[in-house]
C-alpha cells in the first residue's frame, strides 16, 4: 500500500491532476450515482467534467466517462495505452486500479476538461483516487462493509474513507446518521476543513422531479446536484435537476435495472451489503407495491452474507442462491450449508449456480403469483444476468 505508484504514473503522464479540480466520491453505497449526477449537474451549470468509476459489470469503457457519456472503445485504449505503456517502460509494478485512475485522469486532461470526478474505490487512506489531490470530498454514507479492510466499527470505517479530505478543504455529506455526522465534525475541525451537510428530507426525496426514481437513487442524484451547487457557489434551480435526472437515467448498468423475462419485471440491482439490500428491496416495494418479489442472490466472500440474508429472508416469497462472476465469488453450495437461507414462508432456497437458470426457475414461481424478481448482492451477480439477458437468455 502506498502513493508511490500512483505518484510515479501521474508524474510520467505530466502530472495531468494539475490541469483538472478534482472531486473525490467516497462512502459504502450510492458513489457511482451521487459522481454521475454530480458530473451531469456541473455540465448543465456550463462546467465540463469528466467522471471515474469502479467497478465497471460489462465493459472497462463504463470506468470512463465525459461527462455521463461513456468513453469509447478506441478513446479508452488510447488513453489507457500510454499508461500502461509508460508503466512498462519505466518498470513501474502499477496495480490495475492505479493504472486505471492515473490513465483515466491523462483522459481528462486530454479532452480538456475542468473537472474531474473520481469515484473512490476502497476507502480512501490508501485509494489511489487520493492521490490525485481532491479539493473536495463527498462522503455518501457509512456501513459496515469490507470491514476485512477499513475496521469494524463505523467509526473506523468513516475515519479511512475520510482519509483523503485534504487541509482546508471541503467535505461535503450526504447522510443523516448523527454517529456520522459527529465523526465528520470531528474530522473536518482537525483539518481546519469545510462540512456541508447536505442529507435531504423524505418530503425532498418522494415527489416533484425526484417522484419516479427508486428512494435511494433519488437521494443519490439530489446529493450529486447539491454537491455541484456548493463547489460552484450558486444554487442551479428545478430547472437543471430535472435535466440531470434524464440525462442519468439508464447509465450506469445494474442500478436497479428493469428488464422482462417471460412476462415478468426482473430488476437487476447491485446491493452488495445488508444496507444495500435493504434499499433494493425499499425500492422494488415503491415501485411494484405488494406484488410477491422473487429473488436472485449471488454474492462476494468476504461480506456480511448473514446480514443479506435475514433481511431477504424477510420479504422473499422465493429465493434462489447463485453463483456471481468472477474469482471472489461464493459457491453457492457453501452459502447453502453455512447459512441455511430461508425464504418468507421458511422454504429451503434454491441453489443454482447459473445466474440465468436461476433466473428462470424464479421466474416461473413469480409468473405464477403475479410477483416480481429481484436480482442482487453483488455487482457481479448484475454482471452476469446483464449478458444472459443480452446474449438472448429468456
Amino acid at each position: 500500500m502506498g502513493f508511490e505508484r500512483i505518484e510515479a504514473l501521474l508524474r510520467l503522464l505530466g502530472n495531468p491532476e494539475n490541469d483538472l479540480r478534482k472531486v473525490q466520491i467516497v462512502g459504502t453505497n450510492g458513489k457511482g450515482t451521487t459522481a454521475v449526477a454530480l458530473s451531469a449537474a456541473l455540465e448543465e451549470a456550463g462546467e465540463s467534467a469528466g467522471t471515474y468509476l469502479s467497478p465497471h459489470l460489462l465493459s472497462y469503457t463504463e470506468r470512463v466517462m465525459l461527462g455521463v457519456r461513456q468513453s469509447s472503445e478506441e478513446g479508452f485504449a488510447i488513453g489507457m495505452g500510454k499508461a500502461l505503456d509508460l508503466s512498462d517502460e519505466n518498470e513501474v509494478s502499477a496495480s490495475q486500479f492505479e493504472l486505471l485512475t492515473a490513465g483515466a485522469v491523462g483522459m481528462f486532461r486530454d479532452a480538456g476538461v475542468r473537472w474531474a470526478v473520481m469515484e473512490a474505490g476502497l476507502g480512501a487512506r490508501h485509494d489511489a483516487t487520493t492521490a490525485v489531490g481532491p479539493e473536495a470530498v463527498v462522503l455518501t454514507n457509512v456501513s459496515l462493509d469490507h470491514t476485512e479492510y477499513l475496521g469494524d466499527t463505523v467509526e473506523e470505517i468513516a475515519g479511512e474513507k475520510l482519509a483523503g479530505l485534504p487541509r482546508g478543504g471541503t467535505l461535503i455529506l450526504g447522510s443523516e446518521d448523527p454517529e456520522l455526522l459527529a465523526i465528520a465534525r470531528e474530522e473536518c475541525d482537525a483539518k481546519e476543513a469545510r462540512l456541508v451537510h447536505l442529507a435531504p428530507s423524505e418530503e425532498e426525496l418522494s415527489g416533484g422531479l425526484l417522484a419516479g426514481l427508486p428512494l435511494y437513487a433519488a437521494k443519490d442524484v439530489l446529493l450529486g446536484f447539491r454537491s455541484a451547487e456548493v463547489l460552484l457557489g450558486r444554487e442551479l434551480g428545478e430547472h437543471v435537476l430535472e435535466k440531470v435526472v434524464s440525462r442519468i437515467r439508464g447509465v450506469l448498468p445494474g442500478r436497479f435495472e428493469v428488464r422482462e423475462v417471460g412476462g415478468v419485471p426482473v430488476v437487476i440491482d447491485g446491493g452488495h451489503n445488508a444496507e444495500g439490500i435493504r434499499a433494493a428491496l425499499e425500492a422494488v416495494r415503491g415501485v411494484y407495491g405488494g406484488r410477491p418479489v422473487g429473488v436472485v442472490f449471488g454474492v462476494l466472500r468476504g461480506k456480511d452474507i448473514g446480514s443479506m440474508l435475514t433481511g431477504l429472508r424477510e420479504e422473499a416469497r422465493k429465493l434462489a442462491i447463485t453463483r456471481p462472476e468472477g474469482g471472489r465469488a461464493a459457491e453457492p453450495e457453501w452459502v447453502s450449508s453455512e447459512f441455511d437461507p430461508r425464504d418468507s414462508a421458511g422454504g429451503e432456497a434454491i441453489v443454482e449456480p447459473e445466474v440465468g437458470a436461476a433466473i428462470c426457475k424464479i421466474v416461473e414461481e413469480m409468473k405464477r403469483l403475479d410477483g416480481v424478481v429481484l436480482v442482487t448482492g453483488s455487482l457481479s451477480t448484475g454482471a452476469a444476468a446483464l449478458r444472459w439477458m443480452n446474449g438472448g437468455g429468456r
